[in-house]
């Protein structure tokens, strides 16, 4: 095991290039970001959707490239300080990369060695670590990335203060008498990863979870009072859904009851094969957040309810 910062830049200024770079130092990268978010905070890498979307805003840098993130996942392991898990995953053949949909199947998720880990939980050392990669790997995408990176940077410390705010303050709300057509998109972003990682990427009606090969979700962070109305980005007015479900929560063909169950407006009948995707899903309960107090805020929903619901069954 290696034992010195140096000795570690070296590995990492020498990543594999198979199966190509840029895909391995974006890895580390996107580790990284989800680091200094708090994201993660042991020694314990889960291919979670939330990092192949933090990976895939990487890659989206460089529309030349295309890649998934199962390639420097899987192969990042021959470069001495990436340790797969299950132990299996480490003892594969390089030349049999696992998919994307295998390695998620297998629970998989990766470790640092110790030492390096460390060194990425502190700063200084972390940025040092950061700025190699970028010296090393893209000195010509410099500015792009520190712009990247001072944005992601940016909506973390104001997902923290969505969180704090929750935990600290009652749910409150005041209509706008001039509506906002958008919010900034630092508070836009923010609002998105944080409702996002609440709900693990999984829409709340239907519990749909897909991300596909190039990071694209297909759910939404769906505010509850619109944004334009409320001017609202706590995470109690949003919840997760799916493109779907989100556009018929917006039309009010769908809510949410009192007691965290599906509610279908009684225009939608159970017959036709499109409608039966809203009905079947009738006072079946929601997906919640881990913690109660990150609960959709009934305040928020009765709102919608009274203003956005069709009459419902």
């Amino acid at each position: 095991m290696l034992n010195s910062l140096q000795e570690y830049l070296e590995k990492i200024r020498n990543l594999g290039r198979y199966p190509g770079a840029p895909y391995k130092p974006f890895l580390i990268l996107a580790v990284i970001e989800l680091i200094e978010q708090g994201d993660i905070r042991e020694n314990r890498i889960p291919l979670s959707y939330s990092l192949i979307d933090t990976f895939h805003g990487y890659t989206a840098l460089t529309p030349d490239w295309s890649s998934s993130i199962h390639n420097p996942f899987f192969h990042l392991k021959t470069d001495g300080f990436w340790h797969l898990h299950p132990e299996a995953l480490n003892n594969r053949s390089a030349h049999t990369t696992p998919t994307l949909r295998q390695l998620l199947n297998a629970a998989a998720s990766a470790s640092f060695d110790d030492r390096l880990f460390l060194f990425l939980t502190n700063h200084q050392h972390r940025e040092t670590i950061r700025q190699t990669i970028i010296d090393t790997y893209f000195p010509h995408l410099r500015q792009t990335l520190e712009t990247h990176i001072a944005e992601t940077q940016q909506i973390g410390a104001h997902r923290q203060l969505l969180i704090q705010h929750a935990e600290e303050h009652p749910f409150s709300y005041q209509i706008t008498e001039t509506p906002i057509v958008q919010e900034s998109p630092t508070r836009s972003a923010a609002f998105r990863r944080e409702i996002m990682q609440m709900y693990n990427y999984t829409c709340a009606i239907c519990q749909l979870r897909i991300l596909t090969a190039s990071g694209e979700s297909v759910t939404e962070a769906a505010h509850i009072i619109p944004f334009s109305v409320s001017q609202n980005d706590d995470v109690r007015n949003g919840i997760s859904l799916c493109k779907l479900h989100h556009w018929a929560f917006d039309k009010g063909l769908i809510s949410v009851s009192e007691n965290y169950r599906v509610m279908i407006a009684r225009l939608i009948e159970s017959e036709g094969p499109v409608e039966s995707m809203l009905s079947v899903f009738r006072n079946s309960a929601v997906l919640l957040p881990e913690h109660d107090q990150l609960y959709p805020s009934q305040h928020a929903l009765d709102w919608h309810r009274e203003n956005i619901m069709q009459h419902a069954s």
